[in-house]
């Protein structure tokens, strides 16, 4: 087992009560199965004597009936092998029920935990991984480590006993005999020393152009419209050719050294057939071995080619196993950048109170700071404005404020608590959150506005719809909440789904409000009904809006202008527009930009 391999021993330990049982049924098929040689050699043995005794007896009544028990006799032996088959292969069945039904359990653990470790880790780790990559290594990665988990150990196991138990009787039968045999074994083993290498390393280069064509399909797939918008059908075409080419390529080189390996391995036990023949045809002259004990040698070996053959195979399967969960390994490995402190005692009710102490952070140690010296304090209940130009920081304090990210200097509170003190599922719980960019899953209206709390009512979920103004829109829908909106909401235009995704923040009634430019996509009529729905539940919960536009926050009991990383300006509307800075700036350029729009 690698060191990558060890990772799976608790898995193995785990599901000990199938795997056991199961590899003693390997052992157990393999022993009998070795009775067969046996049998025939019996039977070969007794061709010769019977012939000289039948010839002697020819023509008689006792040569009658010795023919006839003879023929019996062989009968009997024919069935006796076909008995001990099917013993051999009932062993078979269950021990492939029990082996591979452990490495199905062990695949589906190792998938689940996989994925379970994935939504710990932040958004830098999904910067390093494309989601094709992840894909990858989430299922065909994971299928490679079962099958090591499965049939490896399976055909190891009756490989094993096969070769110790066939060995035993060889050597009991002749040690010399068995040593010609075994003359091309060591031959094998340097086979298999070299080619194991050979697998290993074309096996993480033949995943790495798999995981590189499953993320130019995807982004393909994803981004179809886009590219069919600019008509770069044909050049797309071209660059998941060229993917799936390298993936071929990559995967070729894997399987010519693997059909190289097994031609070698029948070469080498063919030979070994000859030189039984060869040696053990002498011996029987000399009359040290029977004819029956050369079948049986020849039986020993054609039985060997099996167990040595699929040696060969669990080395392939092993180390492209071991390559896998190196992969594997380097996402288990990695830890995650944001934690908290687990929940203790009954869950803590939330206020809301949210404030920023010199809050500084930088996306690199040696970077400019993106933030520097953000403070601020916004009571429970209120609503905090947040504007500025691009790349003022913006997305980067919303970043902050949801934990996606620690400041690097100074904190932020909420309720009075660092952020970094609360467990984060009840932080997250705590916070409702639109982004601009809206994700909707390929399901149902409904279904989409109740993700923040699944097993809402329909009561409940056209409430938040109806405070998001989304409410006229699902009525126009022939199937209402149960409208399918398509993969990524491709059903809805942009400020349906900015609409959709704020009933589902809405459904959660969280004591904080977060919406980060949710409003670009809709209207001002829209705007200002959603607006004016969120200002009916004042004092009820904190709401942070962050926007470039000045008709989303100027009802806000405060307003935040960020410049270069800093507060440049704060107050309500009206103390902002009467100190002439930044923000009056602004609002009188919207301003300029909303009449030119009328005159048009």
């Amino acid at each position: 087992m690698t060191s990558a391999l060890r990772r799976v021993r608790p898995d193995l330990w785990r599901y000990r009560r199938l795997l056991v049982p199961g590899l003693v049924c390997a052992f157990v098929s393999a022993l009998v199965a070795l009775a067969v040689p046996g049998l025939v050699r019996e039977a070969v043995d007794a061709v010769p004597r019977m012939v000289a005794v039948h010839g002697a007896l020819r023509g008689t009544p006792a040569g009658d009936v010795l023919a006839r028990d003879f023929g019996r006799a062989l009968v009997a032996v024919a069935a006796l092998i076909v008995g001990v088959s099917a013993v051999s292969g009932l062993f078979i069945f269950l021990m492939r029920q029990l082996v591979v039904v452990a490495s199905r359990h062990i695949e589906f653990d190792l998938r689940n935990r996989l994925y379970a470790h994935l939504q710990t880790l932040s958004g830098a780790f999904r910067h390093r991984h494309s989601t094709g990559d992840l894909m990858t290594r989430a299922t065909s990665d994971v299928e490679r480590v079962r099958r090591y988990v499965g049939p490896a150990l399976m055909y190891l196991a009756r490989a094993v006993a096969a070769i110790v138990t066939a060995l035993a009787v060889m050597i009991a039968i002749s040690p010399a005999l068995t040593a010609w045999s075994l003359l091309p074994m060591p031959l094998l083993a340097v086979a298999v020393f070299l080619v194991s290498r050979l697998i290993h390393d074309r096996t993480d280069r033949q995943q790495a152009a798999y995981s590189s064509l499953t993320s130019r399909v995807q982004e393909a797939l994803a981004g179809v419209r886009v590219v069919k918008a600019y008509a770069q059908e044909e050049a797309w075409t071209d660059r998941v050719s060229d993917a799936s080419a390298d993936y071929r390529a990559r995967s070729l080189d894997l399987a010519r050294v693997d059909a190289a390996f097994r031609p070698v391995l029948v070469i080498l036990i063919g030979l070994s057939t000859v030189l039984v023949v060869g040696v053990g045809g002498r011996m029987v002259v000399a009359g040290d071995l029977s004819l029956g004990n050369v079948a049986e040698f020849i039986l020993y070996v054609t039985i060997l080619t099996w167990p040595v053959a699929s040696f060969g195979y669990v080395v392939s399967m092993v180390q492209q196993a071991s390559a896998s969960m190196e992969r594997l390994a380097v996402l288990f490995d990695e830890t995650p950048e944001i934690t908290g402190p687990p929940a203790d005692g009954p869950p803590v009710a939330v206020r809301g109170a949210l404030a920023a102490d010199g809050v500084s952070f930088r996306y690199a140690p040696d970077g400019p700071d993106v933030l520097a010296g953000v403070s601020f304090a916004v009571p429970a209940g209120t609503t905090l404005g947040i504007v500025g130009r691009t790349g003022s920081g913006k997305s980067t304090l919303v970043e902050l404020l949801l934990r996606r990210m620690d400041p690097t200097a100074g904190r932020l509170t909420l309720d009075g608590r660092d952020l970094r003190d609360w467990p984060l599922e009840a932080l997250r719980g705590a916070v409702g959150y639109v982004p601009q960019e809206v994700f909707l899953f390929s399901d149902t209206l409904g279904a989409n506005v109740a993700f923040g709390a699944l097993g809402a009512s329909d009561d409940a979920i056209r409430a938040a719809a109806a405070e998001a103004d989304l409410l006229a829109t699902i009525d126009a829908f022939p199937e209402g909440l149960g409208t399918r909106v398509g993969e990524r909401g491709v059903t809805l235009s942009g400020g349906q789904k900015q609409r959709t995704a704020i009933a589902r923040a809405l459904l959660r009634q969280p004591p904080v409000l977060v919406l980060d430019d949710a409003l670009s996509a809709v209207d001002t009529r829209t705007e200002a009904a959603i607006l004016g729905h969120l200002r009916t539940h004042a004092g009820e919960r904190t709401v942070v809006i962050v926007s470039h536009r000045i008709s989303a926050v100027q009802d806000a009991d405060q307003i935040l202008v960020l410049e270069a990383g800093r507060v440049a300006e704060r107050g309500t509307h009206a103390a902002l527009v009467a100190a002439g800075g930044l923000y009056a700036a602004m609002v009188r350029r919207q301003q300029i930009e909303a009449e030119i729009e009328e005159r048009a």
